[in-house]
């Protein structure tokens, strides 16, 4: 029986693993025991990523939001695709390790954003913005609702005179 040989893959083709960021972890409740925590993951993050406790780098370095083992934690994606359901099972400042994430896929929008000829209206992680077409540059600050932002888009337009 012939050995396998080992693949030499070099280091530089390894994606780097995209690090949360701490402003985007909120505590939902804190209680006697652990904590639960919402985060929202950056564009570029998948959720095989959640396997990669330096992830977590920057969320442990600093501040209060630090997890803790046995913390529950709400992963959400970017654009909202899937979420992510985990226990802490261990954590230093140099990372987290989550227990078997959950992974769950968001079904798709059943109603489509609102966009016209130079404008669309889109998520952009943090709120609904107003991108312009031509080279997706946002228009306008991020609105909590959809409906927000399209008013928003109806006031990039001049007003009609009387």
């Amino acid at each position: 029986m012939a050995k396998t040989a080992a693949l030499d893959i070099p280091a530089s083709s390894e994606r780097p693993v995209p690090e949360i960021d701490p402003a985007r972890v909120t505590l939902q409740h804190g209680g006697q025991l652990w904590r639960e925590y919402m985060a929202r993951v950056p564009a570029d993050f998948v959720a095989d990523d959640l396997k990669s406790p330096s992830a977590w780098r920057k969320v442990q370095a600093g501040g209060r939001n630090g997890l803790r083992k046995f913390d529950r934690v709400f992963v959400v994606s970017y654009d909202e695709s899937w979420v992510a359901e985990a226990i802490v099972a261990s954590a230093d400042s140099k990372g987290a390790v989550l227990a078997k994430p959950r992974v769950t896929t968001m079904p798709a929008r059943y109603d489509a954003l609102f966009q016209d000829e130079l404008y669309r209206v889109a998520w952009n992680g943090f709120g609904y913005v107003v991108e312009r077409k031509a080279d997706g540059h946002a228009m306008t600050q991020a609105t909590a609702n959809p409906e927000l932002a399209t008013r928003l888009l109806v006031q990039l337009y001049p007003a009609r005179a009387s």
